[in-house]
């Protein structure tokens, strides 16, 4: 079979009725041209990270791209005007270059460069510098003159016995920590600011004035510390909640920050507050949204935070104030990434919808016309035949779950099409209108694409989130085979001709229901016994009865094992391989492909095409 060769090859090598909001393109494919193919993947160019400058002038963005001689996903820099000239790269290579940061006067981009350390470029001069760091974060300091960068740094090796060529050898490794530095912007010796029980987490953030940088720790709370060599001073005192990303106001008065409860439960929301800069008068803000806020921004007179929210399929723009107030800036159907605020009111983001994947820039204070800046997609997606993608809403329990539907292009409803459950459950995340090429792969070949939000899911609010208390999987799956029965019922999907794709839940529904003509296993969690990945899921759920832990794995449910399965593992994967041997213990037809480099283009390319040809085997029985 041809997946196997190309195994071979590697190796060595309560709502009744829909509300049915049809987003684009009611009457079938949305373009014509050539259909969408794994190889595209080769071709794609997708923009992430916009960062508008300080005066709203320009947008720097970072973009990804695969290149196929050395099979490795890179990603450059790319500069663009917002007064409509057309974009320009900043950096060309086979490497990713990541993190681009405005300085405060909008002269200069510093980044973490995929050749090393981080590289500062001024515009005027188009001079480029490198200095000598291992950042995983960075900030500007307020004034430009300086960097702080936070870095992973080993802890001492308490083993005198081991001569020194012996010490990287020892098992288990030493651990480490991630220490905060500041350096000059113009290079030079880097400072350290923490000591050895510091350990950092996110991204530094300086006050106005430069004496001083906010930082959270691994511990839960925001510290201070101060340039001059003081000790780290605590912000926050709540030890039930876990404290991240803080931000101060322009005017250094204040600093946002958002905190999320840190007791065991499925699921908790994020929430954003507000204190004064020694840490005192906390306020809630936001707090009757019931939605995960990120990237807090302040407005340049420090009266409004502006933030995105994931809510129901889609990503919206909110504003609170110092009273708590939430005004929601945008209304569309779409997805938005990357948010950042300008001192003049302007925004930039990624917004992708089913059609296109775009740099944007838009007011805040203004009902939002977003201009396009640059779509490094538009060739790819011009020359593409793309399928329609709609929402449904169906009920499950006595909720109201979503889901999307990608159909094949010239959709024809009169028609009944083979239906693929495509589930990520692995980790957990919201589907939505976004631009997804797998999707479009699979529908390419003929397939409704069925992608489904049910309980458990973010987007929806915390109640929603935390329905999953002692029964995942389980409860969600019977949200998933609530949305096919849906899905059947509308007429234009074959009942006799459906199939599953996922992980953990793919195990588990195929020990739970009969309905499958086949399924795809994808790096499966199968016992939960045992499995290091089960153990951080699992362990966040309030388990009343320790014994449901191992009742719900899916390896309990073997016995009715008898669906058409692919399995497909990483390199190692002893969970796919029990999962796989125990198939072929009870005679299941299926087969394993073992995916080497699945991070890399070649890996994923090689996932979806096993797929595909085991779709087509498997529908010779159908």
């Amino acid at each position: 079979m041809f997946w196997l060769a190309r195994r071979a090859l590697c190796e060595t090598k309560s709502v009744p009725k829909t509300s049915l909001a049809l987003l684009l393109c009611a009457a079938g494919a949305c373009s014509a041209g050539q259909p969408w193919s794994p190889d595209d993947l080769w071709d794609r160019h997708t923009p992430r990270d916009p960062r508008i400058s300080p005066d709203g002038r320009q947008v720097v963005y970072v973009e990804d791209w695969n290149d196929r001689t050395t099979n490795a996903a890179c990603s450059n820099l790319w500069l663009v005007s917002t007064r409509d000239k057309p974009a320009r790269r900043l950096t060309d290579g086979a490497w990713r270059d990541r993190s681009p940061r405005w300085s405060p006067d909008s002269t200069r981009i510093a980044w973490i460069s995929g050749r090393g350390g981080i590289r500062v470029l001024a515009l005027n001069s188009s001079q480029e510098s490198a200095i000598e760091a291992s950042p995983v974060n960075f900030a500007w300091s307020s004034d430009g003159t300086s960097i702080a960068f936070t870095s992973r740094v080993a802890a001492q090796i308490a083993a005198a016995w081991a001569p020194a060529a012996i010490l990287p050898l020892l098992w288990p490794r030493p651990p480490t920590r991630t220490a905060l530095f500041a350096i000059p912007a113009a290079g030079g010796p880097a400072r350290p600011l923490t000591g050895p029980d510091f350990d950092a987490v996110g991204e530094p953030a300086w006050m106005p004035d430069g004496k001083s940088i906010l930082i959270a720790s691994a511990d839960g709370e925001i510290y201070s510390i101060g340039l001059a060599g003081h000790t780290p001073r605590r912000l926050t005192l709540e030890p039930s909640v876990r404290n991240e990303s803080p931000v101060p106001s322009p005017d250094g008065a204040k600093i946002a920050w958002m905190a999320t409860d840190s007791r065991p439960h499925s699921y908790s929301i994020r929430k954003l507050y507000v204190m004064n800069a020694d840490g005192s008068h906390v306020k809630l803000l936001a707090g009757a949204l019931d939605r995960d806020p990120t990237h807090p921004q302040w407005s340049s007179d420090s009266r409004t935070i502006y933030f995105t929210a994931d809510d129901s399929g889609a990503t919206h723009v909110f504003a609170s104030r110092a009273d708590s107030t939430v005004r929601q800036v945008t209304h569309a159907a779409e997805r938005l990434s990357g948010f950042s605020l300008a001192g003049n009111g302007h925004a930039a983001a990624v917004r992708s919808t089913a059609r296109s994947i775009e740099v944007v820039s838009f007011p805040v204070d203004l009902p939002p016309i977003p201009v396009v800046l640059a779509a490094p997609m538009e060739k790819l997606l011009a020359g593409r035949e793309t399928g329609a993608v709609e929402e449904i809403r169906f009920p499950s329990a006595g909720k109201s779950i979503q889901g999307w539907v990608v159909k094949p292009p010239q959709f024809d409803p009169a028609k009944r099409y083979p239906l693929l459950l495509d589930i990520a459950d692995a980790p957990r995340r919201m589907f939505g209108p976004e631009f997804s090429m797998r999707a479009q792969i699979y529908a390419a070949r003929g397939w409704l694409v069925l992608r489904v939000n049910p309980r458990g899911t973010p987007g929806y609010g915390e109640e929603f989130g935390r329905l999953l208390p002692t029964r995942y999987p389980g409860d969600d799956a019977d949200d998933l085979l609530a949305a096919v029965d849906f899905v059947v019922a509308q007429g234009y999907a074959d009942p006799k001709r459906l199939v599953v794709s996922g992980g953990l839940l793919t195990a588990w529904m195929i020990g739970h229901s009969d309905r499958f003509a086949a399924a795809v296993a994808r790096r499966p969690i199968v016992d939960f016994a045992w499995d290091p990945r089960a153990a951080a899921w699992m362990g966040a759920l309030p388990w009343e009865d320790p014994e449901q832990y191992v009742r719900h794995s899916p390896i309990y449910f073997a016995q009715n094992w008898k669906t058409p399965t692919l399995v497909l593992a990483g390199d190692p994967d002893p969970q796919a391989e029990e999962f796989y041997s125990a198939l072929q213990q009870r005679k299941v037809d299926s087969a394993m492909v073992r995916i080497p480099d699945a991070g890399k283009p070649a890996g994923r390319i090689l996932e979806i095409e096993s797929i595909l040809a085991w779709l087509q085997e498997n529908e010779k029985h159908y």
